[in-house]
């Protein structure tokens, strides 16, 4: 009990002690003095100006010294910004450093730290002020100045530790927008002067939404700051980097590209005696990059995405901002690119990279298609063998010399031959591109001919004619400019048609083109290939053209297709379609009202356009929405948007010339019309037709939205009436010549629709009018029909049209001795109710007979029941 209390009083006093320390401490270090003397020691230890807050210290179980809100200044000569600033940081004591009275640090961590790393114009980083001077170089012949004594160092750190720390980069004042975030690890000393590393961080970029950016892990050994950090060894991994990423990192932007990196580096210097020829100041190091599952961001992934293996080796000469790679490796599943590079890491940056073995197989190239290109058929296959050299220079890269060559291929789908490619050959001198003629030979046939049709084929003499395409490029990297040239000669444009369509690019979109076309194209670029202006021109002949939404092929007999300075224009010598052989041209305009499609002009000529055909070719099964299906064709696109949408982005003009125009009954001949469309706007003006002896004269507007409705101003002169639609029996009982104004309005889609819907009037004046098969005069006269006929000098009147008929009120017919007047209707049916009503001229005070009679027309007016009747006046008298 004795020695209980002895011990028990002796760790009570150890205890009042050590918390008599710490009291006594902590208040120490709050104190002025205390406090200056410590961030002297700091910014001894630092080499820099050094800003804190509130000290603390902790005696047990080891000393350490916190400080919060630590910042580091920076040297003047890179700006006036911090260069390391940390929420709080905790260094440890040596006890053998406090035993001597001394402040040694020998461990320090650093809790969400943010560094500054800073090169200014001369190409030099703030870091190198923290690392003793070089020793100078001197000769043989003279003797090294004397170096001044180093200070002893205040601190023998052991290890610095990071946690949830950030890295910037400034060049000059201009602040990178790449950094380095969630920094973490440790720099250790293992052992006299040698440290070891163990970091990781994640890549970011401002500005840019980054997901998958991996973890960067850096690992390696590294000599202390009196030996300019020599030698050393950097191991750096980094995986599961997201392709996408990687470019917004670089760029800043989004490149369309998905897949997967892993990266794995390995850098030295002055680590041994592998490459003899290296000096120890330059840092040795080899590179691998593994790419995989590359793809388009809208296609989902593959089997067979392409993959990609990147090794480098090489030397960078850190002094001199030079990085030579002593070999460059790219590696697909059977193509390679084996060369060297260097480039210079001072601004402005300079490359030259050089490949002087190349060697592609055609399967990689499908490989890469599939992964950026829609709908390449799987069944598609590639044989044929590229080889050559490449050398490219400068900031971004250009081409400046080397040479591909190839050796005849095949495309094959589905076992079929698609095309056969002949060798070709192409070289590149100061930066200009030109490659020979390469020949793309198509089969004579489609190879989806039927088999019957392809052994009916090959009984025929001559029954595989030239079917082959000739291109030839031409890039000038350093002046940005680009020429294709194809050349086509095509007995049939159908295996050309399946070959597009294998590589997901189908031309004809809507259409199908069987025939003939030969000619010669041409696109020229600048900066943007994608803005490339087409030139040139294609002949068609002997040829159908079937367009979605037409019942019936186009026949073309002969046509040209041509492109100039990016306008596209056709001249059709002989096409038949609706029913009519047309001629005539149309162009594309730039002039005139802006469009999504471009503004067209047109001139065309028909011999006889016919109503009934044109309903045969785009109704009724293409009706309702037979505009839907024929506008995307006609627009060259693949859009699903609706008619009106696609109408809407058609603008169109031009003059119609037709011989005949048969509508109905209505024959016009000589036709001559200017018509418009923009806006789902139609306008048909300057309209003049020859039509029943007479002429017509007016327009037409038309509105396609929402429900397509059209409106119709027509003047007529000197028509004959015994030409006019009537049955063929009842124009027979009519002649004379009318003339006036007609207005007609209806809405819908199909004739039935139109005709339920038509509306309007006129007024019309006649002149030599005449009734054959009953006179008028003579029958109300006598009180029975009387056949004979009537005649009548003059007459005029107006009428309506509504509910399919033509109200006819009150229609006067001048006579030398006597006004009728007619009325009634008659139905589109031709079933009539017409009335005659004749009055006698009676001179002034004259008295006129005592009973008035009416002749009443009815039924159908081929063969129409005729009667007399009094006059609805004459039966109402008592």
């Amino acid at each position: 009990m004795i020695r209980l209390r002895k011990y028990g009083g002796i760790a009570i006093l150890l205890l009042a002690v050590i918390l008599g320390i710490q009291a006594g401490v902590s208040l120490l270090v709050r104190t002025h003095r205390m406090r200056g003397y410590l961030i002297a020691r700091l910014e001894s230890a630092f080499g820099r100006p050094v800003q804190a807050g509130r000290f603390s210290v902790q005696v047990l179980p080891i000393p350490e010294l916190e400080v919060d809100a630590i910042t580091i200044g920076e040297d003047p000569a890179f700006g006036n910004e911090y260069f390391l600033r940390a929420e709080r940081m905790t260094a440890r004591f040596r006890w053998l450093g406090l035993l001597r009275g001394h402040f040694e640090f020998g461990a320090m961590s650093f809790t969400r730290p943010s560094l500054i790393l800073v090169r200014n114009a001369g190409g030099r980083w703030n870091l190198e002020g923290w690392l003793p001077p070089a020793r100078p170089a001197f000769s043989l012949g003279s003797l090294p100045r004397p170096l001044k004594a180093q200070s002893p160092s205040t601190h023998l750190l052991e290890k610095i530790e990071f946690d949830q720390g950030r890295i910037n980069f400034k060049t000059g004042d201009e602040k990178r927008p790449f950094a380095f975030n969630d920094v973490s690890g440790s720099v250790e000393q293992v052992s006299s002067g040698r440290w070891q590393l163990q970091l990781q961080a994640t890549p970011w970029r401002s500005g840019v939404a980054l997901q998958s950016t991996g973890t960067v892990e850096v690992a390696g050994y590294v000599a202390g700051t009196s030996a300019r950090l020599q030698p050393a060894q950097i191991r750096v991994h980094w995986e599961k980097v997201s392709l996408a990423d990687l470019f917004r990192l670089i760029t800043g932007n989004d490149s369309g590209v998905r897949g997967e990196l892993a990266m794995d580096g390995n850098a030295s210097i002055g680590m041994g005696t592998v490459m003899p020829e290296v000096p120890s100041s330059e840092w040795r190091f080899v590179l691998q990059a593994r790419a995989r599952n590359i793809h388009r961001w809208n296609l989902t992934e593959r089997s067979d995405n392409p993959r990609v293996n990147v090794s480098v080796k090489g030397i960078w000469e850190f002094a001199a901002n030079q990085v030579r790679a002593e070999e460059v490796r790219v590696e697909l599943p059977q193509s390679r690119m084996v060369g060297g590079a260097a480039f210079e890491t001072s601004r402005p940056a300079h490359w030259k990279v050089a490949f002087p073995v190349m060697a592609f197989e055609g399967e990689d190239l499908l490989a890469w298609s599939r992964a950026f290109q829609l709908n390449v058929s799987e069944d598609l296959a590639l044989r044929e063998f590229i080889s050559g050299s490449l050398t490219l220079s400068g900031w971004p890269l250009r081409w400046e010399s080397g040479s591909i060559e190839s050796t005849p291929g095949t495309l094959r789908l589905r076992n079929q031959v698609l095309a056969r490619l002949d060798a070709f050959h192409g070289w590149l001198r100061n930066g200009v591109l030109n490659t020979d003629a390469l020949h793309l030979r198509l089969p004579g046939e489609s190879p989806s001919q039927p088999v019957k049709e392809k052994a009916a084929a090959k009984t025929r003499p001559n029954s595989t004619p030239e079917n082959e395409l000739e291109a030839v490029l031409t890039q000038d990297t350093f002046g940005r400019l680009g020429a294709l040239r194809l050349n086509a000669r095509l007995a049939d444009v159908t295996p050309l048609f399946e070959l597009t369509a294998a590589f997901g690019f189908p031309i004809n979109k809507g259409w199908e083109y069987r025939g003939a076309a030969s000619g010669s194209l041409a696109w020229n670029w600048g900066r943007n290939p994608k803005e490339a202006r087409r030139s040139g021109s294609l002949e068609l002949s002997k040829a159908h053209l079937q367009v979605a939404g037409l019942n019936e092929p186009l026949k073309i007999d002969e046509a040209r297709l041509e492109w100039k300075d990016g306008a596209r224009s056709a001249t059709l010598a002989k096409l038949d379609a609706f029913g009519s052989a047309w001629s005539g041209a149309i162009s594309e305009s730039t002039d005139g009202i802006a469009s999504e499609d471009g503004n067209w002009r047109f001139q065309l000529h028909a011999d006889h356009i016919d109503a009934t055909e044109l309903d045969r070719w785009v109704g009724p099964r293409s009706r309702p929405n037979w505009l839907q299906r024929l506008l995307p064709s006609l627009l060259g696109s693949a859009s699903t948007a609706q008619a009106s949408e696609l109408l809407r982005r058609v603008s169109a003009e031009g003059q119609l010339t037709a011989d005949l125009l048969t509508i109905e009954r209505i024959k016009l001949t000589k036709v001559r019309a200017f018509l418009a469309l923009r806006g789902l706007q139609l306008d048909v003006r300057d309209v003049e037709a020859q039509w029943s002896g007479g002429s017509v004269q007016g327009g037409m507007q038309a509105s396609f939205s929402p429900l397509p409705n059209y409106q119709v101003d027509a003047q007529i002169e000197n028509v004959n009436l015994t030409e006019l639609p009537w049955p063929p029996r009842w124009g027979e009982r009519w002649s004379g010549l009318a003339s006036g104004k007609i207005r007609l309005s209806t809405n819908g889609v199909g004739r039935e629709e139109l005709l339920k819907g038509l509306a309007g009037g006129g007024a019309l004046k006649l002149s030599k009018i005449e009734f054959r098969g009953w006179d008028v005069e003579e029958s109300t006269q006598s009180g029975g029909p009387s056949t004979g006929a009537s005649r009548w000098t003059s007459g005029e009147g107006e009428f309506q049209l509504s509910d399919q008929q033509v109200h006819l009120d009150g229609f006067r017919l001048e006579a030398p001795r006597q006004r009728t007047q007619l009325a009634g209707t008659i139905s589109f049916g031709m079933d009539g109710n017409l009335v005659f009503t004749p009055k006698p001229r009676v001179a002034p005070g004259a008295r006129t007979a005592s009973q008035s009679r009416e002749l009443r027309v009815s039924g159908q007016l081929e063969n129409p029941e005729v009667a007399v009747f009094p006059t609805k006046t004459e039966q109402a008298r008592p």
